[in-house]
């Protein structure tokens, strides 16, 4: 999808007073996380770490909240989301683990 598309749609969805979908929020996720590459951060490691991040948010979302998600699928999107959370750690020095 043409991003310009996106923008637009995502700006009408947003625009109108109804609560926003797992799809929307998804959307938005994504758009923002390609929005990053146009700032200039102070520190150049906190554009990739928010990038997955927002990416991360998305996809817990649209697999958790969307109209037909199943609570069965949240052990490997939590699994999911750990590994791509301590991926993007791992290039700060860190890393996930449990406590």
């Amino acid at each position: 999808m043409d991003p310009s598309d996106l923008r637009a749609e995502l700006a009408e969805r947003l625009a109108n007073s109804t609560p926003i979908d797992a799809e929307t929020f998804n959307a938005a996720c994504f758009m923002l996380s390609r929005a990053l590459e146009g700032l200039e951060f102070s520190t150049p490691e906190a554009a990739p770490l928010v990038r997955r991040l927002l990416r991360v948010a998305g996809r817990v979302v649209i697999d958790t909240a969307a109209a037909d998600s199943s609570s069965d699928v949240w052990p490997d999107t939590r699994e999911m989301a750990l590994q791509w959370i301590d991926e993007a750690l791992k290039a700060l020095g860190y890393e996930a683990r449990p406590v």
